[in-house]
């Protein structure tokens, strides 16, 4: 689905760039930078809504799970497992803001500054004990998990040509996170490894984001160069 949206995108971007004829120069002067510009961006903006509509209608946004109870013994007598979770809630995936869109005819450069405000996960309680060859193991988990402002401002330029098609000529990403909140209990096989996951979550992933942006932008960057020479 994905890759039939990039496809489709740049089919439109294709063909709002095609060179006018010299008797056509006049009109294009006045209305179609206007136009055209409108085409592409209203575009983009439908497959955001669609990427927003598909996660909802996944079911993802909200997801509410009032208890779940998994039971299983794969080796009867040997191996037995019980599992639950209750009162699990997610939502914000959906919520993708547009700060800012804009497409140039000229240049033929795309700009989006793109952002999810806030990914938020919240467990009443869960739980698994598990008998292995008359071992007993047991873990907890509950609490609350957020991912703030998740940001990616990307600036796109291709080259447009009748038999070479669209090719990109430079992709620029910026992906950024704004923190994480992390307030989980968890326990292990009688451990409490609480402060250490919080701490891990809360300060040490974002502190990578931060230190290795250049790193993750570059990656980003051959990902979805690739992902687009590949349409």
């Amino acid at each position: 689905m994905m890759k039939f949206q990039l496809f489709t995108l740049l089919l439109v971007v294709a063909a709002v760039s095609a060179k006018p004829s010299f008797s056509d120069v006049s009109i294009v002067e006045e209305n179609s930078e206007g136009q055209q510009r409108i085409i592409v961006e209203g575009q983009i903006r439908r497959i955001i809504q669609q990427v927003r509509d598909g996660i909802k209608n996944a079911g993802l946004d909200p997801l509410e799970v009032e208890r779940v109870v998994y039971e299983d013994a794969p080796v009867p007598f040997l191996v037995e497992i019980k599992a639950f979770i209750e009162n699990l809630k997610f939502n914000g995936l959906s919520n993708i803001v547009i700060h800012n869109l804009d497409y140039s005819l000229i240049f033929n450069r795309l700009r989006m500054d793109l952002s999810i405000p806030a990914i938020r996960l919240s467990i009443g309680d869960s739980g698994i004990q598990a008998s292995v060859f008359g071992n007993s193991l047991e873990g907890q988990l509950n609490g609350s998990l957020g991912i703030i402002s998740l940001r990616l401002a990307t600036e796109v330029r291709v080259n447009i040509g009748i038999i070479s098609g669209i090719s990109i000529r430079s992709i620029s990403i910026n992906f950024s996170l704004g923190g994480i909140e992390s307030n989980l209990f968890i326990s292990a096989l009688g451990n409490d490894y609480s402060d250490d996951a919080n701490v891990f979550l809360g300060e040490s992933i974002p502190k990578f984001v931060s230190d290795n942006s250049a790193s993750i932008n570059k990656y980003l960057e051959d990902l979805i160069k690739d992902l687009l020479d590949s349409l």
